[in-house]
């Protein structure tokens, strides 16, 4: 479409003509019309190059969608916050706290916070997360990120990890980023129930006006493959490390 109207707009251009002098419009001044046409038809022609840069450039993307189609948005106007749980189809940690990520999602969606499911990992593919997806019932909120641009946006380094944003105009601010819960201390060591639950706390105090409390600990997890991902720490491993998936 934009290339159309380019088109259009150097055909038009081709036939402006004016008579043997004529007054610019800015100087009141009279200069022959050769030159004026040769003025007019360079500001129509940038005009023109200025209007189908803005047609043809992209828009911005979150990630991808189930359906495929690119994530424009991550929330509707009016919305007090966004959670962003980094998880992934084939990292033991991420897919046992993944019933914890639920429970909080379920508490607090109606309350105008939009939660979203983010697979990071450039390793990842579309059927591969609707399954999984579909097997932990994280519905249509679910995205991957093989560009990186939420990894770059929260710089999370670990599935699972938390990120609640809020809205500062067209930008967001990251006002949580960390553990979900505490239920693993550190690779390999686990308690049987978590005694503390850190997004969830995240999210309370936001909607309750209150300051939401620094995250504690390091996440513990599998590192994020991903270019755009900060290099891990001593409590992520990759995936031959952490072995194949398990539920």
């Amino acid at each position: 479409m934009a290339r159309r109207a380019l088109i259009l707009i150097k055909r038009h251009v081709s036939r402006i003509q004016l008579p043997a002098t004529a007054t610019h419009p800015c100087f009141c001044t009279a200069i022959s019309a050769p030159a004026y046409n040769r003025a007019m038809r360079s500001r129509i022609l940038l005009a023109a190059c200025l209007l189908g840069g803005a047609l043809s450039a992209p828009a911005q993307s979150y990630g991808t969608r189930l359906d495929g189609h690119p994530l424009a948005t991550l929330a509707p106007a009016g919305s007090k916050a966004v959670v962003l749980y980094f998880i992934a189809t084939d990292c033991p940690v991420s897919n046992r706290t993944l019933p914890e990520m639920l429970r909080v999602r379920n508490e607090f969606r109606s309350r105008g916070v939009a939660f979203w499911f983010v697979y990071p990992n450039t390793t990842e593919t579309l059927a591969g997360v609707r399954n999984h997806a579909l097997s932990y019932n994280t519905g249509s909120n679910t995205i991957l990120d093989p560009t990186g641009s939420l990894v770059a946006l929260t710089h999370a380094r670990v599935t699972p990890e938390a990120v609640v944003l809020i809205p500062r105009g067209s930008a967001w601010k990251t006002v949580y980023a960390g553990r979900i819960d505490d239920r693993y201390v550190r690779l390999g060591l686990a308690r049987p129930q978590a005694t503390q639950h850190f997004a969830e706390q995240a999210v309370s105090e936001l909607l309750s006006g209150k300051p939401v409390q620094p995250a504690v600990g390091t996440p513990v997890g599998c590192a994020i493959i991903n270019p755009k991902a900060p290099l891990m720490n001593s409590e992520s491993m990759g995936r031959t490390q952490m072995g194949g998936s398990q539920q």
